[in-house]
């Protein structure tokens, strides 16, 4: 390509631009040159026709594309393509969401009622009594020893008052004769009571004596007491019992170590809790307590109801 003023070769960066001039002065100069012979109104035109006749305006011709102008464009792409982000690059963060997840609430009532439709708790005694209810001063007459705790008055266990049919089962050791508790109670008057009593050998050699002891409380008033004796084979040397109850309608079942003591019925109370107390001259430690019983979805939200935080309270000395 040659300018079309001077004759010299056009540069490959110009001919990008302009094919037909070697510079904006050269351009500028032919121009002028056009401009004065349309003037004289004369037919004369440049060789290559770049220009029209004088009536018209003079145009430029779309540059067209060479060599130069293609690798041009393929620097410029290749720089647009490091330059730019690309779609793996980081991303904007999402704002922070302070909002409890949905599956928290399932979450939470799973834990206390593993099976489908069923209540199942357990107390350890590991913490405090405040589950625990009764008429006398609980933290003097409940004390914690060492992993269990020493019972003392009637005390009914809060989440259980609402419950009908149920599996009761606990651990208890007897220091001196007795472990009571309760069953279907509704309050500290009214409930369903049963004790394991164990009479040591006598001074004169009487034999060791077991017996089961179940009664009603109704009122506040004792009736329908009965004792029954306990096969010597369901009771341990080391005075540690193992206690499971079936409360099913009106039928009542114990089973003391494995061995089933006592079978009886009764049809005075439909519905309450369970509850541990010790009378006067007896001693007993209670180790764990369980219930779990099958129930509906509002009645185990009611029983539930009843649990309170855990707060610190005396221990006994051994």
């Amino acid at each position: 390509m040659r300018c079309l003023h001077c004759g010299k070769q056009i540069g490959a960066i110009r001919g990008v631009f302009d094919r037909q001039f070697c510079c904006a002065e050269h351009r500028k100069r032919a121009h002028q040159v056009y401009s004065a012979r349309a003037s004289r109104d004369t037919d004369e035109e440049f060789e290559d026709s770049w220009v029209v006749r004088a009536s018209t305006a003079p145009q430029n011709k779309p540059a067209s594309f060479g060599p130069g102008t293609g690798i041009a464009l393929a620097v410029l792409a290749t720089l647009l393509v490091l330059l730019l982000p690309s779609g793996n690059g980081p991303r904007p963060l999402k704002p922070k969401s302070y909002l409890p997840s949905a599956g928290s609430l399932g979450s939470s009532m799973s834990i206390p009622t593993p099976g489908r439709g069923s209540l199942s708790i357990r107390e350890d005694f590991n913490v405090d009594l405040r589950n625990w209810q009764g008429l006398g001063n609980l933290r003097d007459e409940w004390q914690k020893v060492g992993n269990a705790v020493r019972v003392g008055s009637l005390k009914l266990w809060k989440p259980t008052l609402t419950l009908s049919d149920y599996n009761l089962e606990f651990q208890a050791q007897i220091q001196n004769r007795a472990v009571g508790w309760a069953f279907r109670a509704s309050d500290a008057k009214n409930y369903y009571a049963t004790k394991i009593s164990i009479l040591p050998a006598g001074a004169r050699g009487s034999l060791p004596r077991a017996e089961i002891i179940r009664y009603v409380v109704e009122n506040g008033r004792q009736v329908a007491r009965t004792a029954l004796p306990i096969p010597l084979s369901a009771v341990d040397d080391n005075s540690t019992y193992e206690v499971k109850m079936g409360v099913r309608g009106s039928k009542f079942t114990t089973v003391l170590n494995g061995q089933t003591v006592d079978n009886w019925a009764d049809t005075r109370f439909q519905r309450g809790g369970v509850g541990f107390f010790s009378d006067p001259g007896e001693r007993a430690t209670l180790q764990w307590v369980s219930v779990s019983e099958k129930q509906d979805v509002l009645q185990r939200f009611l029983s539930f109801a009843f649990l309170v935080h855990p707060t610190a309270w005396p221990v006994a000395a051994q």
